[in-house]
């Protein structure tokens, strides 16, 4: 059994394993009056093929439903009932059940949570149920062309791939996935060697380890999870359009980049920052505020264990689309042409290290971040390392991994609105 230390400036992470595989962070947080935990399990949406696309999403809202030893409604109030928070998510890569709840019912919590992974009944009738509602979800994603826009760039980033299958599946997958089909999936993939359990707060380490022990112990190990790589190379610029009747056009649109742990991570973190990150940034400035072309736009980092990408999206008047993709390529191009200003990159470094402490300062934050990273590299992150990586970035890295982005690669860009066919073709043009 693995059973080690790492210290990270006031943090001391305690570091297990037992026996099947099964893994154990705790963080003790003397003084704090709530305690965050939760239950990973590395699956999700890319560990699944066309034909059952949306089983894990499925299987995480099934495990809701009642177990041996309790029924769904004892499950809700065992922890909402004393004052605590229940949740859970299906990502690309994993699925997480959470909690939070006050010091004196950690033990409670957890023996919830176990309970759910390790004997949810997964009723046919439970099933049958649910999928009304999961097939209802997925209506309800089409009608919001803010979020569907980002499920058809994943399609476009990688085609027939996995990665690029909408994580809560079709309306044709769930309505395929059968009882049989959902709980061998969740026997495959929901053993020791896929889960971690994160327990931050002020407990010791030794009590949550016989805690965990004890509710994982007994399993047997399995197999580790895998998936096939991604594919990550458009060859030409690619584009997809719904003509829907909507307020405003919905786009996203995104290159590759790099993967969980590249060594380009913090330089591409901080060109998000500098490009939409926040209110500061070059998009919020030259798209809002002196053209008053959008209410929201933003960039993002989406990374995963082999590949990533940068998006940039916004939600604009049909009439004003082309130029404010315009805009966008003009800022593009100069964060790659120009060095950013000493001034302009010091204030970035300071926006992430910032980020970054104030999201220590909540512990559920604080549990996720470290939960996540744990998940896929065996090592919790090193806050100081982190920040010693940030200052050492440089201009002519900014403008480097712009360059890598932005001019040596293809754009793909998704589209939701009443856009006319011609000024795509000029959109098509411009990002070419």
């Amino acid at each position: 059994m693995l059973n080690e230390n790492k210290r990270d400036g006031e943090f001391n992470y305690h570091l297990s394993e037992l026996k099947n595989g099964l893994r154990v962070v705790t963080c003790p947080a003397p003084g704090r009056d709530s305690v965050a935990l939760a239950v990973w399990v590395k699956v999700g949406g890319r560990f699944e093929s066309k034909k059952i696309t949306g089983v894990s999403h499925f299987i995480e809202h099934i495990l809701f439903k009642g177990t041996k030893n309790r029924t769904t409604r004892q499950i809700k109030e065992e922890i909402e009932g004393v004052g605590g928070m229940l949740n859970a998510f299906t990502s690309e890569e994993c699925t997480c059940y959470m909690a939070r709840v006050l010091n004196k019912d950690w033990e409670s919590a957890l023996d919830v949570l176990a309970d759910m992974i390790n004997d949810a009944i997964l009723t046919s009738n439970d099933i049958e149920k649910e999928r009304t509602v999961i097939l209802e979800e997925i209506k309800m994603y089409f009608d919001l062309p803010m979020h569907f826009v980002h499920e058809m760039l994943m399609d476009l980033l990688w085609p027939n791939q996995s990665l690029g299958n909408y994580i809560a599946g079709t309306l044709d997958s769930v309505n395929g996935l059968g009882p049989s089909t959902i709980r061998d999936f969740k026997r495959q993939y929901y053993n020791p060697r896929n889960i971690l359990v994160t327990v931050f707060g002020d407990v010791h380490p030794n009590t949550v380890l016989e805690q965990i022990e004890e509710h994982f112990g007994r399993k047997p190990g399995g197999r580790a999870s895998t998936f096939r790589p991604a594919r990550s190379r458009l060859r030409n610029v690619r584009t997809c359009f719904e003509d829907k009747k909507t307020e405003q056009t919905h786009f996203v649109m995104g290159v590759h980049c790099g993967s969980r742990n590249n060594p380009d991570r913090y330089k591409t973190a901080l060109l998000n920052v500098i490009l939409g990150g926040n209110m500061s940034s070059r998009l919020f400035e030259q798209v809002r505020e002196q053209r008053g072309l959008a209410y929201s736009i933003r960039s993002h980092i989406s990374a995963y264990e082999d590949t990533g990408a940068f998006t940039i999206s916004a939600g604009v008047d049909d009439r004003k689309t082309f130029q404010t993709i315009c805009v966008i390529m003009r800022e593009l191009d100069k964060l790659a042409t120009k060095r950013v200003p000493e001034a302009e990159l010091r204030r970035a470094k300071d926006y992430f290290s910032g980020q970054l402490i104030l999201g220590l300062e909540d512990i559920l934050e604080h549990m996720l971040w470290v939960g996540e990273r744990y998940l896929f590299t065996h090592q919790v992150p090193d806050r100081k390392k982190i920040e010693q990586e940030i200052e050492a970035v440089s201009a002519e890295d900014i403008r480097g991994i712009a360059r890598k982005l932005f001019r040596d690669q293809h754009f793909a860009v998704s589209l939701i609105g009443p856009t006319k066919e011609k000024v795509l073709s000029k959109i098509k043009k411009e990002i070419s």
